[in-house]
């Protein structure tokens, strides 16, 4: 008897482990409209009592100011499987958040590569810039229309690439207008540490009567919420510490997917946001406009009352 109870709970055990992993198995494709609202639920999205707070991301040692109306992810498989489902392929490495908010979602990264040297960004030229991302988006275009899906017609800038001495970031915003006739828009801030650096990538869908330039003045304040540890910060540099391979008019360059070889020869990556170039507006739409924060326990308010600030 005692033999055949020690089997039962060993039974148990292995039928718990196995439902356990089937249910912590990463799903591989993109959710079609009828799953994502119940799908995307299940993930462990944090902030669900909509309570404004700092974050520790201790990778980067720093902190994050998350607002009352925004809801995240902080661990990577969450993460990851919110990118198969949304886009259909991994999540880089490097991120370590992903934040949402009323029709906006938030991606942020940390890459250590080292301290960033500002020496040059005097050769940083948003008309070459915008030049070479249009190219990109130009380069797409038979290959989308062959898939079927919308294409980008044209991109401007909202705003340049802007450098903030005070916060040591650089940040700009630029409008991408699609061939169905809709808009979205995409904003970065780089936000530099002694040992690497924060990229945050804000990505909205256009609205009816929304404002682009107060949508990107407000994606640009995000850098206010943003605060490195004592001894991590941009300014703790001491001679001897680890320096990055390019300096921040590269990094800029890298950042927009444009090609920048900087006079170490080395080649910046490519911006892992390419997918706003690539992915169908009507798509994307379905998960940046907010439309799923009530059910998730989010709440929604007006944009124009939401403001970062340092704490």
């Amino acid at each position: 008897m005692i033999g055949n109870e020690i089997l039962k709970k060993i039974f148990s055990i292995i039928f718990f482990l196995l439902l356990f992993t089937h249910l912590q198995a990463l799903e591989k494709k993109i959710l079609n409209n009828d799953e994502w609202g119940k799908k995307v639920n299940t993930l462990n999205w944090k902030n669900l009592d909509n309570k404004e707070h700092n974050v520790s991301v201790k990778k980067a040692n720093a902190k994050i100011l998350i607002l009352g109306d925004e809801i995240y992810l902080d661990n990577f498989n969450d993460i990851n499987q919110y990118s198969w489902w949304a886009f259909g392929y991994a999540a880089e490495k490097n991120v370590v958040m992903h934040i949402r908010g009323n029709g906006y979602d938030v991606y942020l990264d940390y890459i250590d590569d080292g301290y960033v040297k500002l020496d040059d960004w005097k050769s940083v030229d948003p008309k070459n810039l915008l030049s070479q991302l249009r190219e990109i988006a130009r380069s797409n275009v038979t290959y989308l229309k062959d898939k079927n899906l919308d294409y980008v017609n044209n991109i401007d800038w909202i705003f340049k690439p802007t450098l903030n001495e005070t916060n040591k970031s650089v940040s700009y915003s630029y409008k991408v207008n699609w061939n169905s006739g809709q808009q979205s828009m995409e904003s970065k801030n780089l936000i530099l540490g002694k040992k690497g650096y924060l990229e945050s990538a804000f990505v909205v869908s256009y609205q009816k009567d929304m404002d682009l330039k107060y949508q990107s003045d407000f994606s640009k304040d995000f850098v206010n919420g943003v605060i490195f540890e004592d001894g991590f910060r941009h300014s703790d540099y001491k001679p001897g510490d680890k320096v990055a391979a390019v300096g921040i008019g590269s990094l800029v360059a890298g950042s927009l997917g444009v090609k920048a070889l900087a006079k170490t020869g080395v080649l910046v990556k490519l911006a892992k946001f390419w997918w706003i170039l690539l992915a169908p507006l009507a798509f994307l739409g379905k998960f940046l406009s907010g439309k799923d924060n009530s059910n998730n326990g989010s709440s929604v308010s007006k944009a124009s009352s939401r403001k970062r600030r340092k704490k």
